[in-house]
């Protein structure tokens, strides 16, 4: 993600489609505003921090997002009120060149709910988050609810940690409420059969099940 303060209020953020897969993210996440899309915003807005010292200085936020040629997104976002609507409107000319007419299309789609996006059907039952380190990891597990049972496993691979998490029997609700959570600590990867057997084949098996109760354990006992 690349980040450009446009003023002291107003903030620019190109999503590319890189992003987007690590994220796990599809344009109707986006648009819809589901759970799994209000956590990457959010994450957006808090990353701006540290990348370009950006401070929230109220509780109203304008956002502008701009759909972008190869999947990716421009999000605009104030809290300037009108002022900040103008500062938005001004600098996203400045990506109108690259916008993608069918990328614009699909959005519009999406947003009217005349279309579904095509789903990466191992989302809707495997989940990966990739942390960087492992007090992320035991800081995430601890934030589950101790009355879910996660059916999850870790591995360690290079100086990353994978944690992945199964639906089982989790209620849909609970599986996206968790990975909601994970964007405050970790990265949302796209899981895929390729991606978990390269963790398997070079990674390091940490906890091969039930991650989330060890890593919870460990992490309220310190």
């Amino acid at each position: 993600m690349k980040y450009k303060k446009i003023n002291e209020a107003t903030v620019q953020c190109i999503i590319s489609e890189e992003d987007m897969e690590e994220y796990g993210l599809t344009l109707a996440d986006i648009f819809e505003r589901n759970e799994k899309g209000e956590g990457f915003l959010r994450d957006v807005v808090e990353r701006a921090h540290d990348e370009v010292g950006y401070r929230l200085n109220g509780d109203n936020i304008a956002m502008q997002i701009t759909p972008i040629r190869d999947e990716g997104l421009v999000i605009t976002f104030s809290d300037e009120g009108i002022t900040g609507f103008q500062n938005m409107l001004e600098h996203i000319k400045e990506v109108l060149s690259g916008l993608d007419p069918e990328s614009m299309r699909e959005a519009a789609r999406v947003i009217a709910g005349k279309e579904k996006p095509k789903a990466n059907g191992m989302e809707e039952t495997c989940r990966m988050f990739l942390f960087a380190s492992m007090n992320h990891a035991m800081r995430f597990c601890a934030a589950i609810p101790s009355e879910l049972t996660v059916r999850s496993h870790l591995y360690k691979l290079k100086d990353a940690y994978y944690l992945v998490i199964e639906k089982n029997r989790l209620s849909k609700k609970n599986f996206n409420k968790i990975s909601a959570q994970a964007v405050e600590f970790a990265r949302l990867v796209a899981p895929s059969e390729e991606k978990l057997l390269y963790l398997q084949e070079h990674g390091e098996c940490l906890i091969k099940d039930r991650a989330v109760s060890g890593l919870r354990k460990v992490c309220l006992s310190r």
